[in-house]
C-alpha cells in the first residue's frame, strides 16, 4: 500500500521531519447573497463579494515539535444595503432636494487578514493512530476582525488532533479529526470541530473531503452550531515538492453568519 505522508494534510495531526516542512498558499474567492440568523433560519441580505489570499507554513523544529504559522491579505467588497428609508425620502421632497434612491454603502476593506501562530508536539501513537496537541494564537486589527469570526484582538486556539491512515478497496486514505477550544468568536467561545477524509484514486491525485465546524453553546436560540463549512478538493502531485490544490468550499449553517459560496485554489510546496 502507498503510505500517505503527512505532506497530505493541513494542519493535520501528523508532524513535520526535523528540518522539514510545508508552504501552502490558498486563494479564495467567494461570495454570499444569503446569512443564517440569530435563529439559524436563512434570509436574504445584502451581498458580498470576497478575495482572500493566505500563506500557511509548517516547519518541523524537532522531530516531536512542529511549528506552525498563518498570514494573509483580504479584499472585501460589500454590496449597499436595500434602502428602507420612507421618512427620508418624504422630508427630502417637502424640503426640494433630491431624493436618495440609494441604500447605505457596502462595508469595504483591503489589508491585511487573519495571522496566527502555534506549535504543534506529539503526545503518543497507538497502533495507526496518532495523537498530538496543537496551541497557538490568532490575531488581527480592529479593521479585519469585522470581517472574520474574532471579537477580539487576539484569539487563543488549542485542539487535540487524531489521525490514522487507511485503506478503502485497495485505495490509500487518511482520516484526520481536530477537536478544540477557541476564544472569542462572533458568538462567544467556541467549540472547534474539524474532520478531513483524504483518498488516493490515483499515486499522484489527493481527494479531499473536509468539514469545518464552530460550536459556540451560548450561540443563542439556533443551538450551538455557530458556523459549519464544507469543502471538497483535489491536490494534484506535479512534482514530489510541488503540488496543485482546487475545489469549492460553502456554509452550509451557522447563527448569525454568512451563507458563503466559494473556489479556492492553492500551491503546496514541500521542503
Amino acid at each position: 500500500m502507498m503510505a500517505v505522508t503527512p505532506q497530505a494534510v493541513h494542519a493535520g495531526a501528523w508532524l513535520m521531519p526535523q528540518g522539514g516542512g510545508q508552504a501552502i498558499v490558498t486563494t479564495t474567492f467567494a461570495d454570499a447573497h444569503k446569512a443564517y440568523d440569530a435563529n439559524g433560519r436563512l434570509i436574504e441580505t445584502p451581498s458580498y463579494r470576497k478575495f482572500e489570499t493566505r500563506l500557511y507554513v509548517e516547519h518541523g523544529v524537532l522531530d516531536w515539535l512542529t511549528v506552525v504559522a498563518e498570514g494573509g491579505y483580504m479584499n472585501f467588497h460589500g454590496a449597499a444595503g436595500p434602502f428602507d428609508h420612507l421618512n427620508l425620502l418624504i422630508d427630502e421632497a417637502k424640503a426640494g432636494l433630491p431624493l436618495s434612491l440609494q441604500g447605505p454603502p457596502g462595508a469595504r476593506y483591503e489589508g491585511l487578514g487573519l495571522g496566527a501562530l502555534g506549535a504543534r508536539t506529539l503526545l503518543f501513537t497507538w497502533s495507526d493512530y496518532i495523537v498530538s496537541l496543537q496551541a497557538g494564537v490568532r490575531a488581527a486589527s480592529p479593521a479585519a476582525r469585522r470581517f472574520l469570526d474574532m471579537r477580539d484582538a487576539v484569539q487563543g486556539d488549542l485542539r487535540l488532533l487524531v489521525g490514522r491512515p487507511f485503506e478503502l478497496f485497495g485505495l490509500p486514505g487518511f482520516i484526520d479529526a481536530q477537536l478544540g477550544y477557541r476564544s472569542r468568536g462572533q458568538n462567544g467561545d467556541e467549540i472547534r470541530a474539524d474532520f478531513t477524509a483524504g483518498l488516493r484514486p490515483l499515486p499522484p491525485l489527493l481527494l479531499l473531503a473536509q468539514s469545518f465546524t464552530g460550536l459556540a453553546p451560548r450561540g443563542g436560540p439556533a443551538g450551538v452550531v455557530a458556523a459549519q463549512k464544507f469543502q471538497l478538493s483535489a491536490v494534484y502531485d506535479m512534482t514530489a515538492s510541488l503540488s496543485l490544490q482546487i475545489g469549492a468550499i460553502a456554509a452550509i449553517g451557522g447563527v448569525n453568519s454568512p451563507a458563503e459560496r466559494g473556489l479556492i485554489s492553492a500551491l503546496w510546496w514541500r521542503y
